[in-house]
């Protein structure tokens, strides 16, 4: 079994819940930046077990929103891979058994972007491409996060 990370302890996250619990009421989705995960299971993210990860580098209720249209609708069939895999996991298991859970980070565009490459890295969505691993540094194993930045 892979170490945790030192800051994956740091996060926050919010309760697990489904996404039609979500849709019901989207204003317990935070207006804050931060990063997200969605899940076949109802349990805290670990590796292997979260289908997508994303980030919102402004507005999580603004960017959740985008995953929680109405799949029967032409505009669910947008082509965002991951968008798209959410909504085909969404069709197989219902709204019922898809799971989001995010985690607010006060954090500039680019801090978030660490998050979430180091996200991917650490939890393996299946979903997530592995580009982000290029283009942004991960967070090391020891590294911590800026408490100030957590919510």
């Amino acid at each position: 079994m892979a170490t945790i990370p030192g800051w994956f302890h740091q996060l926050k996250w919010s309760v697990v819940a489904n996404v039609a619990v979500v849709n019901r009421d989207r204003s317990i989705i935070p207006d804050f930046p931060g990063c997200y995960v969605f899940m076949e299971f109802a349990e805290a993210p670990r590796p292997g077990r979260v289908l997508y990860i994303g980030q919102a580098s402004t507005s999580l209720r603004q960017r959740l929103g985008a995953y929680l249209v109405d799949i029967r609708t032409p505009k669910a069939t947008e082509r965002h891979k991951g968008k798209a895999f959410v909504l085909e996991a969404r069709h197989a298991h219902t709204d019922q058994g898809v799971y989001i859970q995010w985690v607010e980070y006060g954090g500039n565009e680019r801090d978030i972007d660490i998050l979430e490459a180091s996200l991917i890295n650490y939890l393996n969505p299946a979903a997530n491409d592995r580009e982000d691993d290029t283009r942004h540094p991960l967070l090391g194993i020891r590294d911590r996060l800026p408490p100030d930045l957590l919510r």
